[in-house]
């Protein structure tokens, strides 16, 4: 026999290319200046999810001329990122939730609901940087979310069940409306 024609006929399989694996990527977070322990953030980022936005959804619109139908490429319909981020919870040496310790002060720069205290973008906003990597450690995508805050609520907190034995995870997410993407 000479082979196998779905696998010889296939550029992929010939070339050997590699899978995208969707858990080989890592977060670097660089909050507002004053917020502490977001080096730590990286080792408790267990998902991300809402990256979509990078590219928005175009919708068609169209003309008509007689009986003729034109199309054209309409405006999008968001240009922002919502990326949800879901992390895990340790209690540290002095038992302190250190990771909602952090997200909670970086929170609280916009809004601090015990203070009543608000800020200004300025003050709030940092950047979260997602770099994805084949199996080797290779970067194939980096994406920069510039000018980043938490929106909605740190979701997750309310989650007690005494018939789980699984860890609590809280999910934040940050509204980003500029980033770069760079892809290898």
């Amino acid at each position: 026999m000479a082979g196998l024609p779905h696998y010889d006929q296939s550029i992929a399989s010939r070339n050997k290319y590699e899978p995208v694996h969707q858990n080989l990527f890592e977060v670097t977070f660089l909050p507002p200046t004053g917020i502490s322990g977001a080096p730590i953030l990286l080792e408790h980022v267990n998902s991300i999810a809402g990256l979509e936005g990078i590219n928005p959804a175009v919708e068609a619109v169209g003309q008509k001329y007689k009986f003729a139908d034109r199309s054209f490429g309409g405006m999008p319909a968001q240009t922002f990122i919502d990326a949800a981020i879901t992390f895990s919870l340790n209690l540290n040496s002095t038992n302190q939730m250190y990771a909602y310790k952090t997200l909670r002060s970086w929170k609280d720069l916009i809004y601090n609901p015990l203070t009543g205290s608000m800020g200004l973008k300025a003050n709030y906003t940092g950047t979260v940087i997602i770099v994805e990597y084949n199996r080797e450690g290779g970067i194939y995508r980096k994406l920069t979310l510039k000018d980043c805050f938490i929106t909605g609520q740190l979701t997750g907190l309310d989650a007690h069940d005494y018939a789980t034995a699984e860890p609590l995870t809280i999910v934040a997410t940050f509204r980003c409306d500029h980033w770069d993407e760079s892809l290898a």
